[in-house]
């Protein structure tokens, strides 16, 4: 069963109320970035995916079957897929994915 699948899409509105309300309370994991080279971690570092997060507004966002939430921005070589969860106390960034393309949200239910 692949738990990374999107079973629920969240709309722009729910997207921006969530990261809004833990704004302030957003962490990023060591697992996020140990896979990065020395190179890698000055594009990708604890500002820059929290600033995506934040500042950008996504193409698509949704729930994976996890229970975790993922987000698409739209990138010139394709989309960076951040991954994160959420719970009383914080939002926390679990890990990104560079990729060519993103799934068809199109077809999911709404939710939260």
């Amino acid at each position: 069963m692949n738990t990374t699948r999107i079973i629920k899409k969240i709309s722009y509105t729910n997207y921006k109320q969530l990261v809004t309300q833990y704004k302030q309370k957003i962490s990023v994991s060591h697992h996020a970035l140990d896979h990065l080279s020395d190179a890698q971690r000055e594009i990708n570092n604890e500002e820059e995916l929290i600033s995506v997060l934040t500042e950008e507004k996504p193409v698509g966002a949704g729930i994976q079957r996890n229970g975790n939430y993922a987000a698409f921005f739209r990138r010139k070589w394709g989309f960076l897929r951040l991954i994160f969860s959420v719970s009383d106390s914080r939002l926390e960034i679990i890990t990104f994915i560079n990729l060519e393309t993103m799934p068809n949200l199109a077809g999911l239910k709404n939710g939260k």
